[in-house]
């Protein structure tokens, strides 16, 4: 039997908070709430107490010292209009750095959600490609610099 990825579980200390950050700021959806977890598509959140309870059987009377899963891993999201996502959430969120480059041609930006998680938004390598190409890259070029394979190039270029 095959073991099949899922989503991460967020850990944060109070899920409104965290909720109004990715659903008003991010835009995401949820497909699920109930009390102590908030579930979308691609990721949920845990209240802390909830995940503490029941991943570490503790109460909240006897929590361990230290954050839950902070600065060791990193939510991806992407925008095609990335100038007005930085725009919308960069008032609103902790900015580890403002929009930038990265050495593969991608353009992006870090902040941090209300528990100190850090989110990137980045425009999707498929836009890199094609704004490469409307500078006048070939597509050998454009493998070079975005480090994509040929194929998924090609792809972009068609679609």
């Amino acid at each position: 039997m095959p073991i099949r990825f899922h989503s991460p579980c967020i850990f944060v200390a109070d899920l409104e908070r965290a909720r109004a950050f990715y659903e008003d700021v991010l835009g995401q959806t949820p497909t699920l709430v109930l009390d102590g977890y908030a579930m979308y598509p691609a990721f949920a959140l845990w209240r802390t107490d909830t995940a503490r309870r029941h991943v570490y059987d503790e109460t909240p009377a006897d929590p361990p010292a230290g954050p839950m899963g902070r600065d060791n891993f990193e939510l991806y999201f992407e925008a095609e209009a990335l100038d007005a996502a930085w725009d919308r959430i960069a008032p609103r969120a902790g900015a580890i750095h403002p929009l930038k480059t990265q050495p593969w041609g991608q353009r992006c930006f870090r902040v941090k959600d209300p528990d100190g998680h850090i989110v990137e938004v980045a425009e999707p390598m498929e836009t890199v490609v094609r704004r490469m190409a409307a500078t006048g890259k070939t597509e050998q070029e454009i493998v070079a610099a975005t480090m994509m394979p040929p194929p998924f190039v090609r792809g972009a270029l068609a679609s």
